[in-house]
């Protein structure tokens, strides 16, 4: 018995030998004088390829700065005015589109979005209770939470229309309906939660409604008034190398070929956890730039100051150099709190609470991004990474907000 346990224990000598003698990334944030500093050191740390980084304060910007790589094997840098894909910002975006089409009595907010579809959205264990645009702003259409990275198409935009896509997942007669197995077992109305098969819907009926696509509104009604040159729903108006090179990142074992990625998110947290592997021992693998077939949950592709702008103009009301982006009654029907507290404390017209602000993230792959606003203090955090974030990356992201809040936002 007792040499039965010698193996197990010279292999944990081993471990414990490798563990004191395993380098370790040095983390230097907490004492950096800065903010530049913090978000430098945070890069180094996180293994951040790049980050754009924009505040406003009482409505004027005070920080606008990139740091690290939009492209870490050609060394072009992070700047404010690199695009990159914001993810799941698109949403308040296209929230900002539905409203305007409301402006101009285009849609109604609580009417069946069937009229506006050519195929039908029914919930089947709620047959005859309609699905509106509020409930779809709102995460509680009762359509689940679904996406499947193989969808994407590589280096251009999907070539499958968004209508089939949906009607593939949604509708009866759809190719991936699977007894309505993306819906919930809910009511609409009733329960909140998160989708992007929602936010596809809602953009599907805005485009019918509209007569044109999402990318002609957002340019024609927000981009272009607002000056956000950087700014589009589509990766053909991109030339190439000009968007940010999408990364994930592989931490490894000094010493081994074990390594691990957010595809492997439990060993990545552990590699990451317990022996924090130097910036020499993590890779990068660039990903291509993705048109996803469900682009209104996610297709934007902006720069940091972009966002800024858009921020500045909510901060002020909306204001464009032509027409504000909408009535007083949409503007007011943009932030209010949309649901009973006993459904969800924190959503708003595609906005949501958190940070104390109001505002959104976004994340897919290659990205991690946010979009935080104080509309009573007119403040505004952006914050943009060409990576995919796992844990400690998130971890890094509420530590920058809260540093920004500290350093120039005097909280």
């Amino acid at each position: 018995m007792k040499r039965a346990l010698y193996p197990v224990l010279a292999i944990g000598v081993a471990a414990v030998l490798y563990w004191g003698v395993a380098p370790r990334q040095a983390e230097t944030s907490k004492n950096a004088k800065s903010l530049g500093g913090f978000a430098a050191a945070l890069i180094e740390e996180d293994a951040i390829p790049g980050m754009a980084v924009a505040v406003v304060r009482d409505g004027k910007v005070v920080h606008m700065q990139g740091y690290g790589f939009a492209n870490a094997s050609t060394r072009r840098p992070m700047t404010p005015d690199t695009p990159m894909n914001i993810a799941s910002i698109s949403k308040p975006i296209l929230g900002i589109i539905l409203l305007q089409l409301r402006d101009r009595g285009l849609l109604d907010l609580d009417a069946d979005v069937n009229s506006l579809l050519p195929f039908r959205v029914e919930n089947p264990h709620a047959q005859g209770v309609p699905i509106t645009i509020r409930q779809l702003a709102t995460h509680t259409s009762s359509i689940g939470d679904y996406y499947d990275t193989a969808d994407y198409q590589e280096g251009a935009d999907s070539p499958l229309a968004l209508t089939d896509y949906l009607r593939s997942i949604l509708a009866k007669d759809g190719s991936r309906y699977d007894n309505g197995a993306h819906y919930l077992d809910a009511k609409p109305g009733t329960v909140r939660e998160y989708s992007n098969p929602g936010a596809g819907v809602a953009g599907a009926a805005a485009e019918r409604a509209a007569g044109t696509s999402l990318s002609a509104l957002a340019r024609d009604n927000i981009f272009e008034p607002l000056g956000m040159a950087n700014s589009s729903w589509s990766l053909a108006d991109y030339p190439a190398d000009t968007l940010a090179t999408r990364y994930e990142v592989y931490q490894c074992l000094p010493y081994t070929s074990l390594c691990a990625s957010t595809e492997e998110p439990k060993r990545n947290w552990l590699i990451g956890k317990i022996f924090n592997p130097t910036k020499a021992d993590r890779r990068l693998r660039a990903y291509p730039q993705y048109g996803n077939p469900n682009y209104p949950d996610g297709g934007v592709n902006a720069s940091a100051k972009d966002l800024a702008i858009l921020a500045q103009s909510i901060l002020a009301g909306g204001k464009t150099s032509g027409d504000p982006l909408l009535s007083p009654a949409s503007f007011n029907e943009m932030f209010k709190l949309q649901l009973p507290p006993s459904i969800d404390d924190r959503q708003r017209f595609f906005w949501r609470d958190r940070y104390g602000m109001v505002g959104h993230s976004g994340s897919d792959n290659g990205v991690f991004t946010c979009l935080y606003l104080d509309r009573d203090k007119g403040n505004a955090i952006v914050i943009l990474m060409n990576r995919t974030p796992d844990l400690r990356t998130e971890q890094a992201m509420e530590r920058l907000v809260e540093r920004i809040k500290i350093d120039l936002l005097r909280e």
